[in-house]
């Protein structure tokens, strides 16, 4: 036999193994054998109040590389329907990707109706892959829109690294990843914006009999290494995909909770006790200034019916007062300036700028840039500098600046008096 035979022999040994049937595991009977070793299932999923639409332009900025030419995103007002917002999360063999890590379970959720509809694909071994990554781009292709929580960083560059190398083509989807808007929402207050944490917070709910997703890529390699399943490890597969169908579900819910906030901003502030700053600042960033301008100023303007810590209403006046001098609204800056709390530095150095420039009274200007120097040179502070100039220089230039300020106005009055 010549290496030409030889190669043809392999090859066919090879065809042959990998299109023969899988291996019998007995899977529950919601589950469908749809090709070797890859298997599906539908379920039922919670109810939801779903609009119509979504508007996925004012949750990120489009970039028209990332979106088929079938989404018409140059329409006045883009959006796209419910049913066409495809929600998915993987299962992998390992948390941290790398050339050796695939995915095995894929659950992926759409709207029809009222009701979300999931369906989870399964890879029940290593030869099966090909066929599981078809299904499953077949699946997000159905959407317009896919939404994921930090599908940015993982699932979609694992999802492609994988196709690229199974000659798969990956089509382009809009896509939004709802762990960005939770971390500009809600990362100042909670040490973590892990899915667990966001279900504790923003959902009220705390998992029971649930699998660390740190043990799940060994439940499903002690999986494909057995040819008979006991019990334990059917039922802790079974926790694998339950885990899986909570991921998705609880991503449908945080997608609702975050493009809500786009859609009333101080419902979200009151209500969801997200960071004002953060949802200002993305407002500013989509281009959305008018309505960052007016949640900001209806905090400032029931500030006393909100349940806002001292330090986020001080940054809210901060920042208004901003977006105030930068329209040139002086009325509503002046306001602002002085509505600020004797203890907050930028409330006193604004001041200072204020009685001096604006209302010529530099007596006034002067008992708050004294005030200002007080604050600044108290180290025990914690208002006394911004958080990116913590370090001492900046603190010692802040100081000198104010110093320079006083000594100017010191100056003006004595010269005032002087000629008086």
């Amino acid at each position: 036999m010549n290496l030409k035979e030889r190669l043809a022999l392999i090859k066919s040994e090879k065809t042959k193994k990998n299109t023969s049937a899988s291996r019998e595991r007995n899977m529950p009977e919601n589950w469908h054998n749809i090709l070797p070793y890859v298997w599906t299932r539908e379920i039922q999923g919670p109810i939801f109040i779903v609009p119509s639409f979504f508007y996925p332009s004012i949750l990120r900025s489009l970039h028209s590389s990332e979106i088929e030419e079938s989404i018409d995103s140059q329409a006045p007002a883009f959006q796209i329907a419910a049913d066409k917002i495809v929600f998915f999360d993987l299962e992998t063999t390992g948390l941290s990707g790398g050339a050796g890590t695939i995915a095995f379970l894929s659950t992926t959720a759409r709207f029809e109706g009222r009701n979300l509809i999931l369906n989870q694909v399964f890879l029940e071994d290593y030869p099966g892959e090909r066929d599981f990554l078809s299904v499953v781009i077949s699946q997000l292709s159905a959407g317009d829109c896919i939404a994921s929580y930090n599908g940015a960083a993982f699932d979609i560059p694992l999802l492609q690294s994988r196709c690229i190398l199974n000659g798969i083509i990956m089509p382009a989807r809009l896509h939004i990843d709802v762990l960005q808007d939770c971390r500009r929402f809600w990362g100042k207050i909670l040490d973590s914006c892990s899915l667990s944490s966001m279900e504790r917070f923003i959902l009220k709910i705390t998992r029971e009999f649930d699998i660390p997703g740190a043990a799940i890529p060994k439940v499903w390699l002690d999986y494909v290494k057995s040819d008979s399943l006991n019990e334990n490890q059917k039922a802790l597969m079974e926790m694998v995909w339950q885990h899986n169908i909570m991921d998705v579900v609880s991503l449908a819910k945080l997608f609702f909770h975050t493009e809500s906030a786009y859609r009333d901003p101080y419902r979200a502030v009151i209500e969801d006790a997200v960071d004002p700053l953060g949802l200002v600042h993305r407002l500013c960033k989509l281009g959305r200034l008018e309505d960052a301008k007016s949640l900001l100023y209806m905090i400032y303007k029931n500030h006393e019916d909100n349940d806002l810590s001292t330090e986020i209403m001080r940054r809210v006046h901060q920042y208004l007062a901003k977006l105030a001098r930068k329209d040139k609204d002086w009325e509503l800056f002046s306001e602002i300036v002085l509505s600020m709390d004797e203890e907050f530095l930028y409330g006193c150095v604004a001041k200072a700028k204020l009685f001096e420039h604006r209302f010529k009274d530099d007596d006034t200007a002067l008992i708050w840039a004294r005030k200002a120097h007080d604050l600044a040179c108290n180290f025990g502070y914690s208002g006394a500098i911004e958080r990116k100039d913590k370090d001492m220089a900046a603190q010692l230039s802040v100081i000198a600046s104010i110093d320079h300020r006083i000594a100017r106005l010191e100056r003006k009055i004595a010269k005032r008096k002087g000629i008086s």
